[in-house]
């Protein structure tokens, strides 16, 4: 088996390029503190210096937390726009971060590394090109560690907004996934073997009505480079109406319940 899915194809990918889901993207919620904590932890005893490559960083979710707890970071992504974004965020500017634009595929990087972490981009990569790569970068007692969140969605999220998000994304070949899935996908294609997992407590977050429709807009279907302005518009009507009839106590809030997920193993060359 070779290829993947269309819907994790550059046509779609190719919006985190785009400067309005750049913006966009801060407004998504971000990786609990935890979460960095463990990330540490998986560091080999024997790994020096600590150097980590952030594969698909974007604006720099993981990259940037972590910079000030390892020796140095190598943040990779193809987007310039999601770099010059991270440059300027918090932490973006730390000594032991170094951001690199260009595909993981290909991109000139320093090994090796102790980890090779992806966040929201383990199904952008083309796998049979990076998990090859990332075993020839791995320390030889380093791991790939898939960083994300696990959601307790409420029920309207579910049922109603569902199916809106559905009506309006312009990626039609979208289907659900998840990390571990991709994951087990490239253990039967003998390019992965997971070794183990770890979930941080859950944690809460609650985010303005406002900012939480303006974070739909950081998905891959949603980018307003793209959209129909009506389109957009109504959507974020829509989005918003339903919203506020679920905000906590009517305050014009929206609660977020999630925790931080990792899951880790080894690259494998083909046959390896």
């Amino acid at each position: 088996m070779s290829g993947q899915p269309s819907q994790f194809g550059f046509e779609y990918s190719s919006v985190f390029q785009d400067e309005s889901v750049v913006r966009a993207y801060r407004f998504r919620p971000q990786y609990p503190a935890a979460t960095f904590e463990l990330l540490v932890e998986l560091l080999p005893a024997g790994c020096r210096p600590r150097a980590v490559l952030d594969a698909g960083c974007g604006t720099g979710f993981v990259a940037r937390p972590l910079a000030r707890l390892v020796d140095r970071v190598d943040a990779v992504d193809f987007s310039a726009a999601a770099i010059r974004e991270g440059r300027r965020l918090p932490g973006g500017d730390h000594a032991g971060l170094r951001w690199i634009e260009g595909p993981i595929e290909s991109a000139a990087v320093d090994p090796p590394y102790c980890l090779i972490t992806a966040g929201a981009s383990l199904h952008w990569f083309r796998w049979d090109t990076a998990f090859p790569r990332f075993a020839r970068l791995l320390a030889a007692d380093g791991l790939f560690v898939a960083v994300g969140m696990d959601h307790e969605r409420p029920e309207w999220m579910r049922e109603e907004l569902g199916p809106v998000l559905a009506r309006y994304s312009m990626n039609k070949a979208f289907a659900p996934y998840s990390a571990a899935g991709i994951l087990a996908e490239l253990e039967e294609r003998g390019l992965f073997r997971l070794l183990g997992s770890a979930q941080t407590d859950m944690i809460e977050w609650r985010q303005p009505i406002g900012e939480w429709v303006e974070s739909i807009h950081a998905r891959n279907g949603f980018s307003r480079d793209r959209m129909d302005p009506r389109e957009a518009e109504e959507a974020d009507a829509l989005f918003a109406e339903m919203a506020a009839r679920h905000a906590d106590g009517g305050d014009g809030m929206i609660t977020h319940r999630y925790a931080g997920r990792l899951l880790w193993g080894r690259p494998l060359q083909p046959n390896g």
